[in-house]
């Protein structure tokens, strides 16, 4: 096990290693290189360092931005290609344009001028919440290559809370998750505010625990406005004990719908911190799942089977072939403001199976079906 464990370490350190600083290329570049412009909104409990940028240290509340990033069309599906020395925007992420703004209400007006322009009943907002040992700039990057390639049209908003940005710092980054409830709340008010008729929330790893701990805030307060925009709440690889995400759940009440979890028993990640970290207490994002949720309002997708990576972490917004499925689902590019009951769950009769009423196991594709 723990020979395991060191293996799991050292591949960690390898990805970790690949990361590097902001990559600004010019919009003459974009342009010639047919590059797709994602505009994200940001709001942040990260420090601002002197040069403009979030940091990884805990900051003095609330700051906002808003970061351009080019998406380059030389990829694959899932896939966030970084540059060694030279950006080349046909194949690598990079940014294209960064702003820090001064206050808070450049951000609520900056949602408002994009969702005042969409027709009523589309102003809606996206908000996507990374893990744990996440750089500003890689949940930056991660969100804007599945806003893409789901195919999403909703303002796109990153909360980016201060991760340590070491595999070894999880105490410090699970504090820091704690640290920023009162400020993601805050943001989604802000949301609101600005005019957002519903609210799709998307949190992976870590973050799912941020989100889960201030639904649970929001519901404490009794805030029905606030309850009734969330359209919709989607945690990928989740790092949630099981216990407590039925506590959370017992305390939020009626969750948002559609709430959909994206688990796979294959994700080394979550099994390492179940055996290493929590005693061999089992996570929400890699639960052998046989209907331990069934008797909860959840749609449980299990993509074990598109688990074939060394980490299995992302499978649901990295696996070209799952994300293939999933953009073709109604109920994943559209705007969440219906439960996935009315719609249909959108996947072909051929590749899913249904264990219980709440629980999807996604199986591969025929040959052929991806052409």
């Amino acid at each position: 096990m723990r020979l395991r464990a060191l293996s799991v370490i050292l591949v960690l350190l390898t990805v970790l290693a690949a990361c590097s600083g902001a990559r600004m290329v010019s919009l003459e570049e974009v342009s010639r290189a047919g590059a797709d412009v994602v505009p994200i909104l940001v709001a942040s409990t990260r420090n601002v360092t002197d040069d403009g940028e979030f940091g990884r240290d805990r900051g003095n509340g609330l700051s906002f931005g808003r970061f351009d990033v080019s998406v380059p069309p030389k990829r694959r599906a899932g896939e966030v290609n970084l540059p060694g020395w030279r950006t080349n925007p046909r194949r690598h992420f990079a940014t294209l344009n960064n702003e820090i703004f001064t206050g808070q209400t450049m951000f609520r007006s900056q949602i408002a001028a994009q969702l005042v322009g969409r027709p009523e009943g589309s102003r809606n907002v996206v908000v996507f919440v990374h893990g744990y040992n996440t750089t500003y700039e890689d949940g930056l990057y991660r969100f804007a290559q599945f806003y893409t390639d789901l195919g999403l049209e909703d303002v796109p908003v990153h909360y980016s809370w201060p991760s340590g940005e070491r595999l070894l710092r999880y105490g410090y980054d699970r504090d820091s998750m704690l640290f920023a409830r009162d400020g993601f709340e805050e943001m989604l008010r802000d949301v609101v505010n600005a005019g957002a008729e519903r609210v799709l929330i998307v949190g992976h790893s870590m973050g799912s625990m941020l989100i889960m701990e201030t639904l649970r805030e929001i519901a404490i307060a009794r805030d029905d406005r606030m309850r009734s925009k969330i359209g919709g709440v989607i945690l990928v690889s989740p790092d949630i004990d099981l216990d407590v995400f039925r506590g959370q759940v017992e305390r939020i009440g009626e969750l948002p719908q559609p709430f959909v979890i994206f688990s796979s028993s294959r994700d080394r990640v979550l099994s390492f911190a179940a055996n290493e970290i929590y005693g061999a207490k089992p996570r929400l994002g890699n639960l052998e799942m046989d209907g331990e949720l069934s008797d909860l309002d959840v749609t449980v997708v299990d993509v074990t089977d598109y688990s074939n990576g060394i980490l299995n972490h992302s499978t649901a917004i990295t696996s070209p072939a799952f994300i293939k499925i999933v953009g073709n689902m109604e109920m994943f590019t559209t705007s969440f403001d219906e439960g996935p009951g009315s719609r249909g769950t959108g996947f072909p009769d051929a590749f899913i199976a249904v264990d219980d009423a709440d629980h999807l196991r996604i199986g591969p594709f025929q040959r052929g079906f991806l052409r």
